[in-house]
C-alpha cells in the first residue's frame, strides 16, 4: 500500500490517534470488529511499515554521509 493510498497520515501520533479511535468504536460496539475497523488497523500497519522503511533508508543515508566525512578527514 503506497503512502498516498493510506487513509491516514503517516506519522506516529496520526497512527496512535486511530488505533485509540478504532479501539474505542469496537468498545461501543460492544466487542463487534466491521470492516472498516479491520481497514483502519491494516492502514495503521501500512504506515507502521512505510515508516520504518523509511527509517531504515534515513540510517543507511547517514552511514554513508558519516563514511564520506571520515574519507575526507
Amino acid at each position: 500500500m503506497r503512502k498516498e493510498n493510506l487513509l491516514i497520515d503517516c506519522n506516529i501520533k496520526a497512527i496512535k490517534e486511530r488505533l485509540k479511535t478504532t479501539l474505542a468504536n469496537i468498545e461501543i460496539q460492544k466487542g463487534a470488529i466491521w470492516w472498516d475497523d479491520i481497514e483502519k488497523i491494516e492502514h495503521c500497519i501500512a504506515a507502521l511499515e512505510i515508516l520504518e522503511e523509511e527509517e531504515k533508508e534515513n540510517k543507511l543515508l547517514t552511514n554513508k554521509i558519516k563514511t564520506l566525512c571520515k574519507n575526507l578527514n
